[in-house]
């Protein structure tokens, strides 16, 4: 209930306590809006910030509510603002009473006492949302409060690291956590050492405490990607809020089960496609960047009489002034103009099962046409221009080959490259969406069929770049109909593995800058080509006068380093059997290929210098990277990828490792999409794995990452039939670090009295001691496991190694790329 405005709890921001679920199970909310900063670094105070915070608010205890959930009702929710004082006393009110500003050390409190009402019960719903600036440096945010910027001393007193934050969360008792974080996440001004923390912790927690084994499902969801900004408007939400609101509202919710649960995975994919309409011309959009595990219900949306509709172009520059038609039936037509302010899109709601045709022109001349249903739990009508039909009958089937009625579609999707397990459909059928849904696993390049029954289905399609896909079609009885999808179009034919996961920045320039001046004093840790090299001027062909030599390009140069531990040493080899040439390059993106002329690489049971993961030296004018090489002979072809133009804030390599048979896995292993990677395991890649560990020439490459995507999605088989291949993998490959790191993640999860986490610490440490590993989960794994065990003398400087070394980690890479520059 509302407390009143005298309630001393109002002091850790508290405006709203159920006291009867105390104990729990209860849903206990915690946000946190920043707008107004003590600094003069900050002239103008952020106004949507705070506009979003209270909104969130409003949504849980406003006069009309938007939060349902019988089976974990709201127990608590504390609000901290900081907003221009109004009068002599600086707080904000809300809810009829002041609330705290967001200090760090009030927020610290705030904190605090929210993690002691989701320690209650394990059942406990935890939802955190920070609204205020943001920054980041190399893989790591920090949120700023109120006082930040105001200790000449300390250059991070009142900024909080969200990846400190967010492992000490995972600690607590509450299984089922939704952490929000609406902040930019551009590059800091700051200048600090390497391995100093990004910002003063809130919390730590150790597990030893949580008091139970049950695998954390949080979810932790950042408004936009690393190194972007989130967009902000003034005395209105974010754009970010405004989309969770909307997903929250409905338009995420599952109309399959009753009561039109939302759960995260749904929240997630809507909040991006609603972010992906405010697009502006000449902006790509703004992409929420996230972690995953597990899934549960946020809130239940309840069934809506009207289905949201959200209509815009493929090219958002032609909205202004373009006339749009949409003709329902039943029901009539609408009119409108495309305005020249405002986001490029429009909402219109109607019922359930309206026939909707949206015609658009400019000036004239015809733009296109896009056709649909008014389905739940919302529809997004894309006019493309000279669009190329999406559905096609192919085919019919034997009329009398069954009893009932019968159908089937033929999910093709066409990409850069062949990839046999490449992507994850999910099929409803749209009338009776209850009613016996299929999820297949589809081949890039090629077309899988499934078997329907006739009518109307929704075909959603998830690929290993982190795209979702979604498709309404129908189809007549005994009819094949091919749902067509494609993904984007490589640069290049040498890098169709890299664009089909997500690793190729679209669209690649044809030229890079001239290499910056180096700096006085800096020396390069290994020596290269001259910064000056060129070519030749040639003739110019219209005038027939010498042209002006070609800008040089940044030359790329690469070194087989040897192996690296987590103190960033490297361990040269005498005879790496290793060599990196020079494949592709246009300028801005140049393929290294690795040759490797080892007979065997990671033989089981073996400790040779060939059984321990070897790196690459990568430099490129002042930017170093190390780049893991998983290699193979004759099962993977790595590769790095070096983009000259890559942002401060990304690594300038990334590692591709071609493979036909375990690429789509890669691919979303490198997007945390734990989910579509575990369906991929479900659809014959698990045996797969075990088929190759069992073979004479085992892979461990790829059982390291079905490993990691299985307990990373808590697989209902994973005591089964994981559990003893990850004691095998730690055991066989005594030089490959993830095979510890996994197995003491796992163990450290369930770990729930001193030997169980002395067990734990022996792997986590194992997997330290082998140096640095193959995936970058592992390195954060490895991270958190650390500062998850109890205190004692002996972990203080692995942890602080590890979490350094993983914090030069890039966490959007599916393999282990180190930054070495600052």
């Amino acid at each position: 209930m509302k407390l009143a405005a005298d309630d001393p709890d109002r002091k850790l921001g508290l405006v709203y306590r159920d006291d009867a679920l105390a104990a729990g199970p209860a849903t206990h909310v915690l946000i946190i809006g920043v707008g107004a900063y003590q600094s003069p670094r900050f002239r103008k105070p952020l106004t949507s910030t705070t506009f979003s915070a209270r909104a969130l608010a409003d949504w849980f205890v406003g006069e009309a509510p938007g939060f349902r959930n019988e089976a974990c009702p709201l127990g608590s929710l504390a609000i901290l603002l900081s907003e221009p004082a109004a009068g002599e006393d600086p707080r904000a009110t809300y809810a009829g009473g002041p609330v705290p500003r967001a200090s760090f050390a009030a927020a610290r409190e705030a904190v605090r006492a929210w993690v002691r009402r989701i320690n209650t019960h394990q059942d406990n719903l935890a939802i955190l949302y920070v609204a205020s600036h943001g920054e980041s440096r190399l893989s790591r945010t920090a949120f700023l409060l109120e006082d930040y910027a105001m200790d000449d001393l300390d250059a991070t007193a009142g900024m909080s690291e969200v990846e400190q934050f967010i492992s000490a969360l995972e600690n607590a008792k509450a299984v089922s956590q939704l952490l929000l974080f609406d902040c930019c996440r551009s590059a800091t001004e700051l200048s600090l050492p390497w391995n100093e923390p990004f910002g003063s912790k809130l919390i730590a927690l150790t597990r030893e405490n949580r008091g139970h084994d049950e695998p954390s499902k949080q979810w932790v969801i950042a408004a936009t990607a690393l190194g972007e900004v989130a967009g902000g408007r003034v005395n209105t939400t974010t754009l970010f809020a405004d989309a969770l609101l909307s997903a929250l509202d409905g338009v995420a919710a599952d109309p399959a089960d009753e009561g039109w649960p939302v759960r995260p995975g749904q929240l997630v994919d809507k909040v991006n496609r609603l972010l992906e309409l405010h697009r502006q011309p000449d902006e790509k959009p703004q992409t929420p960047g996230g972690r995953n595990a597990g899934t549960f219900e946020i809130t239940y949306a309840g069934e809506r009489q009207e289905i949201p509709v959200y209509i815009s172009l493929d090219q958002p520059e032609n909205w202004p002034e373009s006339n749009f038609t949409v003709a329902a039936t039943p029901g009539g037509e609408t009119a409108f103009e495309g305005a020249g302010d405002g986001s490029p899109f429009r909402r219109l709601n109607y019922p359930e099962n309206t026939a909707l045709s949206v015609s658009v022109r400019r000036f004239g001349a015809d733009i296109g046409v896009a056709k649909g249903k008014a389905r739940a739990p919302a529809v997004f009508l894309e006019v493309r221009r000279n669009a190329a039909p999406t559905t096609v009958v192919v085919d019919r089937l034997d009329p009398g080959r069954g009893v009932g009625p019968a159908a089937q579609l033929l999910v093709s999707l066409s990409g850069p490259v062949t990839i046999a397990a490449g992507a994850v459909a999910e099929i409803i059928r749209a009338d009776e969406p209850k009613k016996n849904p299929k999820r297949l696993v589809v081949a890039i390049g090629g077309a899988t069929p499934v078997d329907v029954r006739p009518g109307e289905h929704i075909v959603t399609l998830r690929t290993p770049d982190g795209r979702v896909e979604v498709q309404n079609v129908t189809v007549a009885r005994d009819d094949v109909l091919e749902v067509r999808f494609a993904m984007p179009a490589s640069p290049h034919e040498w890098l169709g593995t890299a664009t089909a996961t997500g690793a190729v920045p679209l669209p690649s320039p044809p030229a890079a800058p001239p290499p910056p001046a180096p700096a006085p004093g800096l020396e390069s840790l290994w020596h290269g080509l001259p910064a000056d090299i060129g070519r030749p001027a040639a003739p110019d062909w219209q005038t027939g006068f010498p042209a002006p030599a070609p800008r040089p390009v940044t030359p790329v140069v690469a070194t087989i380093a040897g192996h690296a531990d987590y103190a960033l040493g490297l361990h040269a080899l005498a005879d790496p059997r290793l060599a990196a040439t020079m494949e592709n390059d246009d300028g801005r993106l140049v393929r290294l290929g690795l040759a490797d002329t080892a007979a065997r690489r990671f033989a089981p049971f073996e400790r040779g210098a060939q059984d321990r993961p070897v790196f690459v030296a990568i430099e490129t004018g002042r930017r170093r990277d190390l780049a893991v090489v998983p290699s193979i002979a004759g099962r993977w072809s790595p590769y790095v990828l070096v983009d000259r133009l890559a942002p401060r804030e990304k690594s300038t390599a990334t590692v591709i490792a071609e493979n036909p048979v375990w690429n789509g896995l890669i691919g979303f292993l490198a997007a945390r999409d734990a989910d579509a990677g575990s369906a991929l395991l479900a659809g014959g890649l698990q045996q797969s794995v075990i088929d190759a560990m069992q073979d004479k020439l085992a892979d461990p490459i790829a059982a390291l990452a079905a490993a990691l995507i299985a307990v990373s999605a808590a697989s209902p088989d994973l005591e089964r039939r994981w559990d003893p291949w990850l004691f095998n993998l730690a055991d066989w490959f005594p030089f490959i670090p993830d095979g510890p790191i996994i197995l003491g993640r796992r163990l450290l999860m369930r770990a729930r009295n001193a030997e169980q986490f002395e067990q734990a610490k022996t792997h986590l440490m194992a997997g330290f001691s082998r140096g640095a590993p193959l995936y970058s989960l592992s390195a954060d794994w490895l991270a958190r496991g650390l500062e998850s065990l109890p205190d004692e003398k002996a972990l203080e400087a692995p942890r602080r190694a590890a979490r350094a070394f993983a914090n030069r980690v890039d966490s959007a890479q599916a393999f282990t790329v180190i930054r070495l520059d600052d």
